[in-house]
């Protein structure tokens, strides 16, 4: 029998989309009447039907939340619910609440004398409605950098989830963190991360916790701390969060407060609100209610010195800006009031010796599953995402740099003004140096405003300081290396990050650039930039690195980890014409020309050298050139390349040689070796079992060649007589059915070694599953057999099935992607599943199996016998019902270790379910996908949460947008 809130549910369905809206209407404003409860704004503005019988049954019990449907019902004139759901009988635990049998009009009558009682009560509320609209209506839009005028973006679609940590790094972990991989990753999945309605929850280590009243939230220049301000907002406002917490939400713009004329805090409050005479006396008498959120301390301009004037006590005595924001600070203004303070690392100082007990908390940026999530909402096309996303993430520096929101605004917004003109993404995309230095100019230029003097010889500091780290190979400095180039805290804080190390008893505060490749970026412009006049004496202590590129040229190659390659790069990407030009008139910077022709010799001097050194490659010269983006110059430094011989194994290495070899007019040999991408079905393992095979074996890539039937019996010959051959990759060769009974010929012989065997799409039918069965079953190297985007249907695998003696084959792995399969295929599968034990991995997506098709496949799953540790089931059709099934894997199977759901319609439900399920401890799965689907607000809530409880589980959802 289904329970009460399922029967509830049910009902709700049945609402049309407008009688929905209605009855939330009519449960927030129900008379508390018979022990009726009316539900929270924030419990019902997004609940759906299962979320809002969930919540009325929480309030008030089966019996009550049922009574008060009946009477809902028939207020919004649906007779037929009121009259059914009023006739049916359920099992109460509490008889003595009956349904009300009023009459509609009764009902009317009573519900008007409820209003008039209370209807002062309802003028106090009021107020807090308006506002709370208001702020939506002023938070729920966001203006791009380049917005014209009246163009904005809805921030709820826009905005990604940051990472927020409390912990802070030792010095040790802060220097491997910039190190690692020439600091092209950052902490992708930090210790602790901290949601946002934890920020003033109390420490539950802590025994007897005090009250967090402050939290200092800092971060670098474009991390995205407005947005996350903004976003708080509109989420208080939309009754998302901190409603328990608190009543009224200020946002404070630090710097609009401190040019402003001297106010008191009560003009402040009433300037952020819609009425002209707002309630401020009552608003303040509950200050412990208030939550004032101050956007960008590190732009006011007093020095809060603690006897600089007396603090201002009285919300209705006016002050200049500094000294009233100074006060709430200190907490001599409305001391019960909570706080949310945005600010850059440079201002911390400044800032900790105005506050009592703060919380910090910094923002990391975007992970990289919210660099992702960031393209899809951005691009309104999800083919365009896709474009846009594949492309960066060639570009590995790039790709990592979008941490920072900023960056990966400039990429995409570079990357659509492309896809709008109907240029081609591969050719036109920005470079790595054409980013930062829009990044730069965004960031410098507001500091300009008649300062552009001091604003150069800032730039220059900073320049010298990153080009004296790469020599020395040092990535944090002291405040004393600041100042040897003429630099002060505060005058580099976009680019610098402050880190705080223990020391002994004491603090140690060191600075990085907010990211490696930000070093390198400003040591190549150290480079570039002309020298003026006095330069290098005025403020600093030590010898400057010296300027000469032939030096950082020779070196080329020389440092351990890389250092100089993404340098030499920067030099290469500076130097093009039209960016040179950007510097000069944005940031009046004079570029010396003089490096080309040095840039150029070096170029022809390692293409002429007879053999290059192991660095740099013909490859990374390329990558040099591709830098440059200029095509008259490529062809001068191509000119010098008679013979090219390159292997290329990413998507930017075709994309970088082709537009070098697009440009050479005189290569008399040209050499492309292509090096073997890992299908999907191989990634999650390549790491692992490199350098196990054995020595001098040979694997063969000839996928896209062009082969035909014809050439098989010339392989299969070549698969008897080797005994080096391991890998065979014919992928995307239309070799049929006869050609892979050819090719069975070889594999069947007792000498042959390969263990790995590729014949996705090649034209193959349930015809040629036979053969394959029989190689099967006499190969005993043969482990991995991947054949899928053939039309091999239910009748070829389970011939393929049925065929094999399974206790004899050594198949591991086996990948059956898009081959037609239905629900009828799957009991073969089944039953292989509970016949061998060697079978770990089973690649099925793009089959249509449905859920009929995967209860199969789960009761072989339940089978003792199946030792299955990854099993794919993308795109099969399956809906929330299959979930049943999934579970029920999940909690009993003890080998499954990895489960692919993606683009498949579970619904949030089905989601919900299993959210459930995986955080019994009885379950082993490590790692979970369900990308390309779309989640409510609170399955999404569910995943994440799920995240953060059960670390060790790998769980990837990438809604679908």
């Amino acid at each position: 029998m289904a329970s009460t809130r399922c029967k509830l549910a049910s009902y709700l369905e049945d609402l049309d989309h407008v009688d929905f809206k209605k009855f939330k209407m009519y449960l927030e404003d129900y008379p508390p009447q018979g022990g009726c409860t009316p539900l929270p704004r924030g419990q019902t503005e997004r609940a759906d039907h299962m979320d809002l019988a969930t919540a009325m049954i929480d309030f008030n019990g089966e019996q009550r939340a049922w009574a008060m449907a009946v009477w809902i019902f028939g207020a919004i004139n649906r007779r037929d619910l009121h009259e059914k759901a009023k006739q049916e009988q359920l099992p109460w635990d509490d008889p003595a609440v009956e349904c009300r049998e009023d009459s509609i009009e009764e009902e009317w009558k009573g519900l008007l004398g409820f209003l008039s009682r209370i209807s002062i009560c309802r003028k106090k509320k009021d107020f807090g409605r308006t506002y709370r609209r208001h702020v939506r209506s002023r938070f729920h839009c966001i203006e791009d950098r380049n917005a014209r005028l009246g163009e904005s973006v809805n921030l709820n679609k826009r905005y990604t989830r940051l990472q927020l940590v409390r912990e802070h790094p030792s010095r040790q972990e802060r220097e491997r963190e910039l190190l690692a991989m020439g600091g092209s990753r950052l902490r992708d999945s930090p210790p602790g991360p901290l949601r946002l309605e934890a920020l003033f929850e109390g420490d539950p280590e802590d025994e007897s916790p005090e009250p967090v009243r402050t939290v200092v939230v800092q971060g670098a220049a474009g991390i995205g701390k407005t947005i996350l301000a903004r976003k708080i907002m509109l989420d208080w406002a939309s009754g998302k969060l901190f409603q328990d917490k608190f009543d009224y939400l200020f946002y404070i713009h630090c710097r609009e407060v401190s040019l402003a004329t001297p106010r008191s805090l009560g003009d402040l409050i009433a300037s952020c609100c819609p009425d002209p005479s707002p309630p401020v006396g009552r608003i303040v008498r509950k200050s412990s209610r208030i939550l004032f959120l101050m956007d960008g301390f590190d732009e006011l301009q007093g020095a809060f010195d603690e006897h600089a004037e007396a603090p201002c006590t009285d919300w209705q005595e006016a002050a200049p800006g500094d000294a009233l924001l100074g006060s709430l600070i200190r907490k001599r203004l409305l001391p019960e009031a909570s706080l949310l303070i945005t600010t850059r690392p440079a201002a911390l100082e400044k800032l900790q010796h105005l506050l009592e007990r703060p919380r910090h908390v910094e923002v990391l940026g975007f992970s990289e599953a919210r660099r992702r999530e960031y393209f899809f909402k951005y691009f309104s096309g999800e083919a365009q995402a896709r474009a846009a996303l594949a492309l960066i993430q060639e570009n590995e520096v790039l790709f990592t740099m979008c941490f920072i929101p900023l960056v990966c605004w400039i990429v995409c917004t570079g990357l659509k003004q492309r896809m709008d003109s109907g240029e081609s993404l591969a050719q036109t995309s920005k470079t790595t140096t054409a980013v930062y230095v829009f990044f730069l100019s965004c960031l410098l230029q507001a500091q300009g405003g008649g300062h552009e003097h001091q604003l150069s010889a800032h730039l220059r500091g900073l320049c010298s300081l990153a080009a004296a780290g790469i020599w020395n190979q040092k990535v944090l400095f002291e405040e004393c290396d600041l100042r040897s180039h003429g630099l002060q805290e505060g005058d580099v804080s976009a680019f610098l990050r402050m880190n705080l190390f223990q020391k002994e008893v004491d603090c140690e505060k060191l600075y990085s650039f907010v990211h490696m490749t930000f070093q390198e970026f400003f040591a190549a412009m150290y480079y570039v930039l002309e020298e003026e006049d006095g330069e290098g004496l005025a403020g600093s202590r030590e010898a400057l690195p010296s300027r000469d590129v032939a030096v950082l040229l020779e070196n080329y190659g020389k440092f351990e980890k890389g250092y100089l390659i993404f340098v030499v790069r920067f030099l290469f990407g500076l130097v093009n014409q039209e960016r040179t030009s950007y510097l000069e008139k944005r940031l009046s910077c004079r570029v010396s020309q003089q490096i080309r022709v040095a840039l150029l010799r070096w170029i022809e001097a390692k293409a002429k050298a007879k053999k290059l050194q192991a660095q740099p490659s013909q490859l990374e010269l390329f990558y040099c050139l591709y830098e440059m983006q200029e095509e008259g110059f490529v062809r001068r430094a191509m000119g010098h390349f008679p013979k090219i011989e390159v292997n290329l194994s990413t998507r930017m290495d075709h994309v970088v040689s082709s537009f070098c070899i697009r440009n050479c007019r005189s290569v008399q040999t040209l050499s492309l070796g292509f090096l073997h991408n890992s299908p999907k079905e191989e990634e999650e393992e390549a790491g692992a079992e490199e350098g196990l095979g054995p020595p001098a074996a040979e694997a063969h890539r000839l996928g896209r060649c062009g082969l035909s039937h014809q050439c098989c019996s010339d392989l299969s010959s070549v698969l008897s007589n080797s005994r080096k051959l391991v890998e065979l990759d014919l992928s995307d060769n239309p070799l049929g059915d006869f050609g892979a009974s050819l090719l069975c010929q070889g594999l069947a012989h007792p000498c042959c070694p390969l263990g790995k065997l590729w014949l996705v799409s090649c034209c193959l039918t349930s015809v040629c599953c036979e053969d394959l069965a029989s190689v099967l079953s006499a190969n005993c190297s043969l482990t991995r057999l991947y054949i899928g985007e053939n039309a091999l249907g239910d009748v070829g695998v389970g011939a393929l099935c049925d065929k094999v003696r399974w206790p004899e084959s050594h198949l591991q792995k086996l990948g059956l992607v898009n081959s037609g399969l239905t629900s009828m295929g799957c009991s073969a599968l089944a039953s292989v599943l509970r016949t061998t034990q060697s079978l770990t991995h089973l690649y099925l997506r793009g089959n249509a199996l449905g859920n009929a098709g995967l209860k199969l496949l789960c009761e072989g799953l339940l089978h003792p016998s199946s030792k299955l540790r990854m099993l794919e089931l993308d795109n099969c059709s399956l809906t929330s019902h299959s979930c049943w099934d999934l579970a029920t894997v999940l909690t009993s199977n003890r080998s499954l270790w990895k489960l692919s759901l993606s683009n498949n319609d579970l619904g949030d439900l089905g989601v919900m379910m299993l959210c459930e399920v995986l955080r019994q401890g009885t379950c082993v799965l490590h790692s979970l996908q369900l990308n390309e689907m779309y989640f409510n607000y609170e399955t999404r809530r569910a995943l994440e949460t799920l995240q953060e409880e059960k670390p060790e589980l790998t769980l990837v959802f990438e809604p679908s947008w």
